[in-house]
């Protein structure tokens, strides 16, 4: 058992960096804020990758060990409850490795949602007595956080990359990112309150202490990203050389921040669960 939960928790890193890298990539590229072809059909099969990983590790946990993975004797279960969500990771890598072949901006876009709605289809919110508008709060919450975790790539200030290219990515993530973040932060709060309840219950259980740390760390995010929106954007359009580097500088923290969430999330959702 303790290999297969090792096995759970490492692919549901995988799952959740891999489909968010997707998501990111395919909105800046549907944006217009980058395009790359190449990275697109690598994410579209590392998604689709994933995804089959985690159905397999599903049939295992169905079958109460490692071994049962590719057994078919209980995997109508592990399919009634991990397929749609599979259907929905498998249908976005497809759309995104068409997109990496056309020219149009609109699959890329149909991508990030069919990948952000198979979030909203799995989870703790899936299996509320009442889910409501939880999964959909769930798909749109992804969907937003892919966008804003593809920043540290598509905003890196690559010594290939005119000082004007830097500010016009750097201005133009910028328009977007101050309509659509304070979202991720509400849909956030909003699904806390329907998974948890209230907030003293909450921070008494390691599920509620954990989501408070991804709180914390994307309210740090939060503050580096308004830093960038001000000083170091005005820094790009004066003084490249000292923008660039604060940008590179900020970006940096900002990854290893992300990674930190990653792996609180998969924690939240593998060693522990809301309170009953």
């Amino acid at each position: 058992m303790p290999l297969l939960d090792a096995a759970n928790l490492a692919t549901k890193i995988l799952l959740y960096g891999v489909s968010l890298a997707a998501i990111g990539a395919a909105l800046h590229g549907a944006l217009g804020l980058h395009t790359n072809r190449r990275a697109y059909t690598w994410l579209a099969a590392l998604v689709a990758a994933s995804a089959l990983m985690r159905l397999l590790i599903l049939n295992a946990q169905m079958g109460g060990s490692l071994g049962a993975a590719l057994s078919l004797d209980q995997f109508g279960w592990t399919w009634t409850g991990g397929g749609r969500p599979a259907l929905a990771l498998f249908a976005g890598a497809v759309l995104l490795f068409a997109a990496s072949m056309a020219k149009g901006r609109i699959l890329l876009m149909f991508a990030a949602i069919s990948i952000s709605a198979g979030f909203g289809l799995t989870g703790h919110t899936a299996g509320l007595e009442a889910p409501g508008l939880a999964p959909w709060v769930v798909a749109v919450h992804v969907l937003i956080a892919g966008f804003w975790l593809a920043a540290p790539v598509t905003l890196w200030p690559a010594p290939a990359l005119t000082d004007r290219d830097v500010l016009a990515r750097a201005e133009s993530f910028s328009r977007v990112a101050r309509f659509i973040v304070p979202l991720l932060f509400v849909s956030g709060v909003y699904l806390f309150w329907r998974i948890n309840g209230d907030l003293t219950s909450a921070l008494n259980s390691g599920y509620g202490r954990l989501l408070a740390a991804k709180f914390l760390a994307a309210l740090l995010i939060l503050g580096l990203g308004a830093l960038n929106m001000t000083r170091v954007t005005h820094q790009l359009a004066t003084d490249a050389v000292s923008g660039r580097a604060n940008l590179r500088a900020t970006l940096r923290v900002d990854a290893v921040l992300f990674v930190l969430i990653l792996g609180i999330i998969a924690a939240a959702t593998t060693i522990s669960g809301p309170v009953e």
